[in-house]
């Protein structure tokens, strides 16, 4: 139900509450999957003899599903809303948790994870909620992507140690029963009761904005799916966004394997990855809330550059305080990413098909992120260090970060403002059914 609005007042905007549900829901759903995977990786291994490589295949395939399946669900999600997806997606995602406890093969390893939670994430992460928050504010959206990421953030800090606390008590079989509960008891029952689709639906325009004197669009305008693919910032982004999360999944899954052959104990190691959560928060807050004065595109590029020194310093930490570095720099600049880079798309495209731009651009930026677990598994089987690995992780950042520089600025024409039920450049991707 709406809270009760002032006109021309967004004293009691209910996209903030939504903001505050979503974050509380981030939490859980990036814990129980991609920041858990990292300390499950050794004690599978230990208990099953499946290889480091074979395990890494199962959590990049889960990000392949989510890019694939991320353009049918972002199309729903610009027709039909959130609710029903994300609210979904937390039930099969605790499901599949709770069944990973009872697999002793590794096809069914890959069936759960692979399949299940692939499908899971793609409807409950950043790629959904970020349409959602995208829609519920334009002049704060810094801000609502902010608060959004500050309080998912905490994912990595709370559910990386307290794994690593849960295998050494209960083993990983009992680690994912309860990290499947976690999705059940709490995901679950915030999405299905939180998540609303557009403020227009209720009489508002984004932020709060309300009465007469604030005439607007009946509707979210922006570029449709056709229009954006033709416009250079659209393939140049893709390519940053695709480098860039190859090399920061690659990372999440083998940093605690990292350490842990490195000679740090696992429980530290478990820390360590946990505090880059911590570290991202400055960074999440400051960053993104500046990008609403200087522009999220101004911030994109050296945050890219920041973190490739980050996996530098990692690459050289053999003690503690260097590790502790690497926390401080890397967790700094990872944290701003995602909604920066969620700006600077929406201040290029708008909202009107920004479910289906971002998911097309997911197919490929996905696949990245699937291909860089699987690529520094792989690398590790065969020379016995991740190395190589961190140093290429480290070479796609750098790349990365020169996309997003020659990238042309947003303007006012970049956005094609045209309101709903208007035709021209579509892809048949935007409009009211099939």
């Amino acid at each position: 139900m709406m809270l009760p609005v002032a006109p021309g007042s967004s004293r009691f905007y209910y996209g903030w509450l939504l903001v505050w549900a979503l974050g509380i829901t981030t939490i859980v759903s990036y814990g129980t999957t991609q920041y858990l995977f990292g300390v499950l990786v050794v004690p599978v291994q230990h208990e099953t003899g499946w290889s480091r490589g074979g395990l890494s295949g199962a959590y990049s395939l889960s990000f392949v599903a989510v890019g694939v399946l991320g353009v049918p669900i972002g199309r729903l999600v610009d027709r039909y809303g959130a609710r029903a997806l994300m609210t979904g997606g937390s039930a099969l995602g605790g499901l599949c948790l709770i069944g990973l406890s009872q697999v002793h093969q590794l096809w069914q390893f890959y069936a759960l994870w692979a399949g299940g939670l692939g499908l899971a994430m793609a409807l409950t992460f950043y790629s959904v909620s970020f349409v959602v928050v995208a829609n519920w504010f334009q002049r704060r959206r810094g801000a609502a992507l902010a608060l959004l990421t500050l309080i998912g953030g905490l994912a990595s800090p709370i559910y990386v140690p307290l794994a690593g606390l849960l295998v050494q008590a209960l083993g990983w079989r009992g680690t994912v029963v309860a990290m499947g509960s976690s999705q059940l008891l709490i995901a679950l029952p915030l999405h299905a009761l939180a998540v609303r689709r557009h403020p227009e639906d209720l009489g508002l325009l984004p932020d709060g904005v309300t009465g007469p004197s604030h005439a607007g669009p009946a509707r979210p305008t922006g570029a449709l799916l056709g229009e954006a693919l033709r416009r250079p910032a659209f393939w140049t982004l893709t390519l940053s966004g695709t480098l860039s999360l190859a090399a920061a999944s690659a990372i999440n899954a083998h940093q605690v394997p990292y350490m842990i052959g490195r000679g740090q104990d696992p429980v530290l190691a478990a820390t360590m990855a946990g505090l880059v959560g911590v570290a991202s928060l400055p960074g999440r807050f400051a960053l993104n809330t500046l990008s609403d004065r200087l522009g999220p595109q101004r911030l994109l590029a050296p945050c890219l550059a920041v973190q490739a020194a980050g996996v530098i310093i990692l690459v050289m930490a053999g003690s503690v305080p260097l590790l502790a570095t690497y926390v401080a720099v890397y967790g700094f600049a990872f944290g701003a990413l995602n909604p920066l880079r969620a700006s600077v798309m929406a201040d290029h495209f708008g909202r009107r098909a920004f479910g289906s731009i971002t998911a097309m651009q997911g197919m490929a930026t996905w696949l990245g992120a699937g291909l860089g677990p699987l690529g520094a598994g792989w690398l590790y089987d065969r020379s016995g260090n991740y190395v190589l690995a961190l140093w290429l992780a480290t070479a796609a950042l750098a790349v990365s970060a020169l996309a997003v520089a020659l990238t042309p600025r947003a303007g006012p024409a970049s956005l094609s403002l045209r309101p709903a039920g208007t035709s021209g450049g579509g892809t048949g991707t935007e409009g009211p059914g099939p």
